[in-house]
């Protein structure tokens, strides 16, 4: 690959994460410790950034070197770990989430924006508006990925600021024109069985377990009425669909006319992610394979969606 073509791409990543050129200009003025002028001169090419500049940038604003040199293979695509610590977030755990929630805004203003998952797990953008079950899956991420352990169910506290985040995420997923959801038809049970295990080796209790029963339930009822309504309150369509077969994890992607971003989940939690456009337009073509052998639950399945709701609950039933 040539070199301008290399600098180019560097220099479109970077303005993709900030579209105002005043606003751009500042960041990296602040970011590289330079005067205006002399980011003026490097994003025009007439000064090449240094190999120490290329580093920070990419460090400080989440932008992937793979990605902007290619790969030697057209069959080899990256993707980046999004190591996030849920428990204790640094202030760099923050500013990856927020970035995240930057890149959901352009929901909002684009009349062909999507979102769309095929999930083993509850769709994460709702299940962010629940305290306990979110609570219970970031115990669970912590059981697995945390340096203390085991940690009890009732120790584990969000952080205010995190949460803030959390509730971002959901009014900013809502905005988008379309929204389009494949659920696992194991996924209660994945999460019932799971809830059984810790009960089993009492790092949560019969107590919390009534809780989470009666959130579940809520959780349940509220999924019903959105699946039946097809829509946000918002007015932005959502549509349901349940899979004829298993999901090892969960794929999820972001489609706006500012980016088009693809996620694996990993570790409970945590995502893979990449803005690679080969990737993303595998992923679209997987879904849409998907969707056109899974049942459709939102408006007009009502007799499919009555038997899937009934039989969560009474699998939630069983706790």
């Amino acid at each position: 690959m040539k070199n301008d073509l290399l600098y180019e791409n560097l220099v479109t990543a970077i303005k993709d994460k900030f579209p105002g050129r005043g606003v751009l200009t500042n960041k990296l003025a602040d970011l590289l410790m330079l005067e205006k002028e002399a980011v003026y001169r490097r994003l025009r090419g007439d000064v090449p950034f240094t190999i120490f500049e290329i580093a920070t940038i990419a460090a400080k604003l989440d932008i992937s070197l793979d990605h902007i040199i290619g790969c030697s293979s057209g069959k080899s695509r990256p993707f980046q770990m999004k190591m996030v610590n849920f428990l204790n977030p640094s202030e760099e755990d923050y500013e990856m989430l927020e970035n995240f929630v930057n890149e959901l805004r352009y929901l909002k203003d684009d009349p062909n924006s999507e979102v769309g998952g095929a999930l083993n797990i509850l769709p994460q953008s709702l299940v962010l508006g629940y305290r306990h079950i979110y609570r219970f899956y970031l115990f669970k991420w912590i059981y697995q990925c945390g340096n203390v352990m085991p940690a009890r169910y009732s120790q584990i506290e969000p952080p205010d600021r995190l949460q803030l985040i959390n509730s971002e995420i959901v009014t900013e997923v809502c905005q988008a024109a379309n929204a389009y959801h494949i659920m696992d038809s194991m996924t209660f049970l994945y999460l019932v069985n799971d809830i059984k295990y810790f009960a089993s080796i009492y790092l949560i209790t019969r107590e919390e377990i009534n809780v989470l029963k009666k959130e579940l339930m809520i959780f349940i009822d509220d999924l019903e009425t959105l699946a039946a309504r097809g829509f946000w309150k918002e007015g932005k369509n959502i549509h349901f669909f349940v899979s004829s077969v298993n999901f090892e994890t969960s794929y999820s992607y972001v489609e706006t006319q500012h980016c088009h971003l693809t996620m694996l989940k990993s570790f409970t939690l945590n995502d893979a992610t990449s803005p690679d456009e080969a990737i993303f337009q595998r992923m679209k073509q997987w879904m849409q394979s998907l969707i056109r052998t899974s049942t459709l639950i939102s408006r007009s399945g009502e007799k499919d969606r009555i038997v899937f709701f009934e039989e969560q609950r009474r699998i939630v039933d069983m706790l």
